[in-house]
């Protein structure tokens, strides 16, 4: 059918008119560097999954797990900010939405706070922030006090202390299919270098994708699929 469109003048004008309109559409994205685009993609084949968001600042604004919501997954949002969960609540009443810091040990631990919900909160210590006292967990903990057994997407961005993060986690247990994590440095060198990526080799999950100073981990076996999960 396409033959006799492109031979005939008239037609073929119109033809070339709807394929420009039709890819005019803007593709959305709400993270800052667009990563989301890229969460939507891979997981475009799954209806139902189990998201895990580690210092998730905003239910849509940079959100890489907002997509994934609207599919109506389930989620567990977690950040320093009292305005941020509170954000959660509202825009997402049933996930489990927790102010809680996310590092090596359970405990206490200060916080500085740059203004009441900012993505540069952290446990790092900046200055000209306020201190700050708060509840602080291994992921673990939070995974098994929920009654977690699976994820599907696991996001860590805590500004600086992923690793903290990262370190005490179980893989095995958990199994994510995708993990992105936030590391501040474009020198690839220096990535593939870093205790992150050494961590994330050792547990066998290899770097995929690197969007602005976010990086996605998938598993050995999952990259043999991989081009099938990406593609148009």
């Amino acid at each position: 059918m396409k033959k006799f469109f492109f031979k005939v003048k008239f037609f073929y004008f119109f033809y070339k008119i709807i394929k420009i309109i039709r890819n005019s559409k803007k593709n959305y994205h709400f993270a800052e560097y667009g990563e989301d685009i890229f969460v939507r993609r891979f997981f475009k084949k799954h209806e139902k999954g189990t998201y895990i968001d580690v210092g998730s600042y905003h239910p849509i604004k940079g959100s890489l797990t907002y997509d994934l919501h609207k599919k109506k997954w389930f989620g567990i949002n977690i950040d320093l900010s009292k305005i941020s969960i509170d954000l959660f609540k509202i825009a997402r009443p049933n996930d489990i939405n927790l102010r809680a810091a996310i590092t090596d040990y359970d405990g206490k631990i200060f916080y500085y706070e740059n203004s009441p919900i900012n993505q540069q909160n952290s446990i790092k210590i900046t200055a000209g922030s306020k201190k700050i006292e708060i509840d602080c967990f291994q992921l673990n903990t939070i995974l098994d006090k929920y009654n977690i057994t699976k994820i599907d997407y696991l996001n860590i961005d805590t500004e600086g202390n992923d690793f903290k993060v990262i370190s005490t986690f179980n893989f095995t247990k958990f199994n994510p299919t995708l993990i992105s994590i936030e590391y501040n440095d474009y020198d690839i060198n220096n990535l593939l270098n870093s205790e992150i990526n050494k961590l994330m080799n050792i547990n066998d999950y290899k770097i995929v994708s690197k969007f602005g100073v976010t990086c996605f981990y998938t598993k050995n076996a999952t990259l043999l699929e991989f081009e099938d999960i990406m593609k148009i």
